[in-house]
């Protein structure tokens, strides 16, 4: 994913969704205090048991319609 690669830049592109154009921007959620961190590692249900400050955890998207 190109937002592992890069996390410090958005990965963004126009997408179609029912027919009308769409800008989707990804940004990496990264672990900023040890209280993400500590919550990420402690959900049941988490991938990954050992993140550390600054680690990638997952993405934000956000999509916005372009045509009015």
């Amino acid at each position: 994913m190109e937002t592992l690669r890069n996390p410090d830049r958005p990965y963004t592109e126009v997408v179609m969704q029912g027919g009308a154009p769409y800008l989707q921007a990804i940004y990496a959620d990264r672990a900023v205090s040890q209280a993400c961190i500590g919550c990420h590692i402690s959900h049941p249900d988490g991938p990954k048991q050992n993140f550390k400050q600054n680690d990638v955890m997952g993405a934000i998207m956000v999509t916005f319609p372009l045509s009015q």
